[in-house]
C-alpha cells in the first residue's frame, strides 16, 4: 500500500451539505454597535455532526460575544487546514491528532487548543455476514482504504498484531466511498471508516456491520480530531484564541446539556442536510465529544511515541509543542452563562 495523493477520509459527501472549499457563514445575527474581530475555521472535512458543538456555538452567538465573527471554511481535501493555519490563511482549524504530530515534525508552526472528537472513531469494518470474522481473516483480502498515507501506520499495527502486513493483504483504494464499496462487494473490509459516521450510514442502508477500533491492537487512543491554531495566534493574539476557545467549550456544554436543542440548532443550520442521518450520526458521536478542553499530556505523550516508533516522525518533539492547555476556561463559568 504505497503512498497516494490525500483523498477525502469519508464516503461520498451527502447531498444538501456546503461544499468543499466554500464557507459556511451561519444564520444572519442581529445587528450589533459592537465591532466584531473575524475569524476563520478551516475544517478537515464537509460540514457534519462532527462539528455540531462549533456551529451550536456560532448559531447560540457564543462567539459573537466574545467579540469574533466565525467564518467556517470547507477545504478540499482534509490536510489542507493544518496548511491554512500553518500559512496563515486561516486561524483555527480542525484535523486528525495524528496529522498535527506529523506536521509538527514537518516544522510546520501548528499547536493544539483543544479536542472535539476525545477518542478513536477510525475503524475496520465489515459486513456481519461476510467472510471476515477476525483480523487473522484478512490475509489475501481486499482492504478498501481511502489513499490516506497516515491511516498506514494505524492499520500496519493492527494487522502486526494478527501477525500480518501490508504485503499479507489486497489494498483497494476506494477513495470517498467506504460503505459502498463495502456493500456493493468491491471489499471484504474497509478501514479508515469512522464509527459513528459509516457504521450509522451503513445500518441505514440496511446493512448489520461489526467494526474493530486500533485500540484493542496496540494503537493508542487518539484524540480523533483536535482544535488547532498558529504558534504565531497563540502569542501575538492570545484574547482571540482565548475567546474562541471558550465560545467553543460553551458550545460543547450546551450540546451536552441541552442534546435535543444542539442538534436543532445544527439541523436548522444546515437545513439541506439528510435529517435523519444527522440525528442518527450526532447520537452516535456525543460520546465522544469532550465535556471541555483540557488535553492529557499522557494521551500525546503515548500518539507521539507511538508515532515514532512507527517511523511516521523523525523525533520525539516536545509536548508543550504539541499541545497547550494556557486557553482552557473554568467548566463551572461556562455551565453559569448557559443558565
Amino acid at each position: 500500500m504505497g503512498k497516494r495523493s490525500a483523498r477525502i477520509r469519508r464516503t461520498k459527501k451527502p447531498e444538501g451539505t456546503v461544499p468543499r472549499g466554500r464557507q459556511y457563514s451561519g444564520r444572519k445575527a442581529a445587528p450589533t454597535p459592537v465591532e466584531l474581530q473575524i475569524v476563520t475555521l478551516a475544517l478537515e472535512w464537509f460540514l457534519n455532526p462532527d462539528h455540531l458543538p462549533i456551529v451550536v456555538a456560532k448559531e447560540w452567538g457564543f462567539f459573537r460575544e466574545e467579540g469574533l465573527d466565525l467564518s467556517i471554511l470547507v477545504p478540499t481535501v482534509p490536510e489542507e487546514s493544518l496548511h491554512l493555519v500553518a500559512h496563515g490563511k486561516a486561524d483555527f482549524g480542525i484535523g486528525e491528532q495524528t496529522n498535527l504530530i506529523k506536521a509538527r515534525d514537518q516544522k510546520q508552526p501548528l499547536v493544539s487548543i483543544g479536542p472535539l472528537l476525545a477518542h478513536t472513531v477510525v475503524c475496520l469494518m465489515y459486513l456481519k455476514d461476510g467472510p471476515i470474522k477476525r483480523l487473522e481473516n484478512l490475509r489475501h483480502r481486499r482492504v478498501g482504504w481511502p489513499g490516506l498515507a497516515i491511516d498506514l501506520p494505524i492499520l500496519g499495527t493492527m494487522l502486526k498484531a494478527a501477525a500480518l502486513t501490508h504485503d499479507d493483504i489486497l489494498p483497494v483504494d476506494v477513495g470517498f466511498a467506504l460503505t459502498d464499496a463495502l456493500l456493493t462487494g468491491k471489499a471484504d473490509a474497509v478501514f479508515g471508516a469512522f464509527v459513528n459516521y459509516e457504521q450509522v450510514e451503513a445500518e441505514l442502508k440496511g446493512a448489520s456491520v461489526e467494526f474493530v477500533s486500533p485500540t484493542q491492537y496496540g494503537v493508542p487512543d487518539l484524540y480523533q480530531l483536535v482544535v488547532f491554531t498558529s504558534d504565531l495566534m497563540a502569542k501575538q493574539s492570545p484574547r482571540i484564541v482565548r475567546g474562541f476557545s471558550r465560545a467553543l467549550a460553551r458550545g460543547l456544554a450546551l450540546t451536552h446539556e441541552q442534546p435535543e436543542e444542539a442538534l436543532r440548532l445544527y439541523q436548522k443550520a444546515n437545513a439541506m442536510a439528510d435529517p435523519d442521518l444527522s440525528a442518527r450520526t450526532f447520537k452516535a458521536t456525543l460520546p465522544y465529544f469532550p465535556k471541555d478542553l483540557r488535553q492529557e499530556p499522557a494521551r500525546w505523550k503515548q500518539v507521539r511515541d507511538w508515532l515514532h516508533s512507527r517511523g511516521v516522525i523523525k523525533q520525539k518533539m516536545p509536548l508543550d509543542k504539541l499541545f497547550t492547555t494556557r486557553f482552557v476556561s473554568k467548566p463551572y463559568a461556562i455551565r453559569h452563562k448557559l443558565l
